[in-house]
């Protein structure tokens, strides 16, 4: 089916002819006056013109649609305002970082800018450790890419200090465990009481060390909501908890055996449940409303 072209068509076709019969730049003339090369002002032409219709233009300009492209997004992506003294080739070797352009660039100090490798180059495995080393300082002597480099170590320095922080937080939550484990074997020996408070100390403690972990990766699991999701819900159960043991403690005396000299307070003692009792005759009761 045969493409309906727009009434502006022929003043298309005529412009098009206009641009590409201007005389191109001389080459000593490329640097210095870089942005009056016609391929912008065809490049600047090309961006009216549907890019669904690019194509067509240029083969009936006799053109090379490819080239046609390139033209219409160096002049997108590099404004006139954004245009340097430098020929239109660097334009379009740094069309898509504009912040590396500078009045003089050479096109091979465009391409080690964007740390592309020169066309006569050697791959770098294939460089002696002396070319690499001068490579490396070429690169640094770049105030952007030593600046750059000095950011990505600060930050660097930063993550290993967080990551000695998360470690050391892990080791502790680890030693309590262990700690805890030593004390149930223990009482299991002696046959506690404690053996039930003991398992539920350790299992808080290793769900502590996966809190801990969630939080040190959280970022990089997926559908993470669905976690904060149920660390919410932890965090209610974890206060309502506390709550309730903060009102427990409120809610129990410590009487001295040496002063029990009521009746009526010896007899409390007997008849509630004893929590604990220590060497020096002192004992924790529930009190009595």
């Amino acid at each position: 089916m045969e493409t309906l072209l727009p009434d502006e068509w022929d003043d298309w076709l005529a412009e098009g002819e206009r641009l590409l019969s201007a005389p191109p730049l001389r080459r000593s003339d490329q640097s210095a006056r870089g942005f009056e090369d016609p391929k912008f002002a065809l490049g600047d032409f090309l961006t009216n013109i549907p890019l669904d219709l690019v194509e067509r233009l240029a083969e009936d300009l006799d053109s090379d649609p490819a080239q046609f492209r390139i033209y219409r997004e160096v002049a997108l992506k590099v404004p006139a305002d954004r245009r340097v003294k430098a020929s239109w080739t660097v334009h379009r070797d740094l069309r898509d970082r504009l912040d590396l352009l500078r009045d003089g660039l050479t096109v091979r100090q465009a391409v080690a800018r964007a740390g592309k490798r020169q066309i006569d180059s050697k791959a770098d495995q294939n460089l002696s450790v002396e070319e690499r080393a001068a490579k490396v300082r070429a690169f640094l002597a770049d105030p952007e890419v030593y600046a750059l480099i000095e950011q990505e170590m600060t930050r660097s320095r930063a993550d290993r200090k967080v990551r000695h922080g998360a470690r050391l937080v892990h080791e502790e939550l680890t030693k309590k465990e262990k700690a805890a484990q030593a004390e149930l074997r223990e009482r299991r020996e002696a046959k506690s009481p404690l053996e039930a408070t003991l398992k539920a100390q350790i299992d808080v403690l290793r769900a502590a060390q996966l809190v801990h972990a969630i939080r040190e990766s959280l970022s990089d699991l997926p559908e993470p909501e669905r976690l904060i999701d149920a660390l919410t819900e932890l965090d209610a159960q974890v206060a309502a908890t506390l709550l309730r043991g903060q009102t427990t403690h409120e809610n129990v005396v410590v009487i001295d055996a040496e002063s029990w000299h009521d009746r009526t307070a010896r007899a409390a003692l007997v008849h509630s449940d004893q929590r604990s009792s220590s060497p020096t005759g002192r004992a924790v009761i529930d009190s009595i409303d």
